[in-house]
């Protein structure tokens, strides 16, 4: 058996030189190949390190401020302070912080925008300028970002499927400027991104979406040219009487609709203890307060002054004209983070911004 084994492999042997010695000539050129996946590689890195960039957009811009104005990070853990009962109007203590800051905020805007939000979160903060509701025809919007100081954004040598495209714009306010764009088609077809720079030296990223062709560019140079560079922190209409120990602040958003009813929608996130993520909020409305049963959340959008039901778990209370509520994303363990107890925290500011304040924080 071994013989016929070993007769076996040297026929083998023999058809596979036969077979080489007949095969055409390979085109592939070991070098060339090299080259071009070094090239790929390159591509892939230059990739990641844009999405990073994107995250760092503005990074800093969300934090939470002490007294005084210095500012700690975002997520601070706060110390415990002793509830108190706060619903409706209230005076918060003198000395708070701020969980809200903005790279910018615009200034001229076309009539079609409904609503301006300021966002703050772990990603960095931006503002959002709406034209429309989301979905709907006509849609689109403007957001606006800031890289960190001293930095200068260079654009990504791949962006969609083609190659990143740096294209001269027109100076904005006699600073410099230029389009992100790529030799994609597709991409340079529904992509309208301006990059400028401040005269306060920071580059500022304009992204619009939703603009007819003839607006393209004429609408973003003339929003940019309006922009007042520099950090900013809007007035809010809630304050947290007090916080539990080992809260840290998740995120921050004010947004207020333009050109029309002024309805406006606050809100802040928390964790607590690490895994009870509850979000506290504010605006226009009236009524009984509003406790629905414990059940799964729908994770629907409440538009502003809509006075529509939160998604569960949620509690509401109103006074003074406006809708106070709390949401559980991850229902806490112990009374200290019940939803009675978080909806007694938040402190209403009334209806007139001029009674708002920076000071959200105990």
């Amino acid at each position: 058996m071994s013989g016929e084994g070993e007769e076996l492999s040297v026929r083998m042997a023999r058809y596979v030189a036969v077979e080489e010695e007949a095969a055409p000539p390979s085109r592939v050129d070991p070098a060339l190949a090299v080259l071009r996946g070094r090239a790929v590689l390159r591509r892939r890195r230059w990739t990641v390190v844009a999405a990073a960039a994107a995250v760092v957009l503005s990074a800093g811009s969300f934090a939470v401020l002490g007294p005084g104005g210095g500012a700690d990070p975002a997520g601070i853990r706060v110390s415990r302070q002793s509830a108190s009962p706060s619903g409706g109007i209230s005076a918060p203590p003198a000395t708070r912080r701020t969980v809200l800051t903005a790279p910018a905020r615009f200034g001229w805007l076309p009539d079609s925008v409904t609503a301006v939000e300021y966002r703050s979160g772990a990603g960095g903060s931006d503002v959002v300028a709406e034209v429309g509701a989301a979905g709907s025809a006509g849609w689109g919007q403007f957001v606006l970002t800031a890289f960190p100081e001293g930095v200068t954004p260079d654009v990504d040598p791949l962006i969609g499927a083609g190659d990143g495209l740096r294209i001269a714009a027109p100076p904005v306010n006699g600073q410099e400027a230029y389009w992100v764009s790529s030799s994609d088609p597709a991409f340079a077809a529904r992509t309208d991104l301006l990059r400028f720079r401040g005269a306060d030296g920071i580059w500022y990223q304009l992204d619009s979406s939703g603009l007819a062709e003839a607006d393209r560019q004429s609408v973003p140079l003339r929003i940019a040219a309006g922009v007042t560079v520099g950090r900013y922190t809007p007035a809010m209409p809630l304050a947290l009487s007090s916080l539990p120990a080992d809260t840290v602040v998740t995120r921050a958003s004010l947004r207020r609709t333009v050109n029309g009813q002024d309805l406006w929608r606050a809100e802040v996130g928390f964790q607590q203890n690490g895994s009870h993520d509850v979000t506290v909020s504010a605006e226009p409305g009236g009524g009984d307060a509003y406790v629905p049963p414990d059940s799964q959340s729908t994770g629907e959008a409440v538009p502003p002054g809509s006075g529509a039901p939160m998604p569960d778990p949620a509690a509401c209370a109103s006074g003074g004209g406006v809708r106070r509520c709390v949401r559980e994303v991850q229902p806490g363990s112990d009374a200290d983070a019940s939803l009675a107890v978080w909806l007694d925290r938040v402190v209403s500011r009334g209806t007139d911004d001029a009674g708002w304040s920076v000071d959200v924080l105990p």
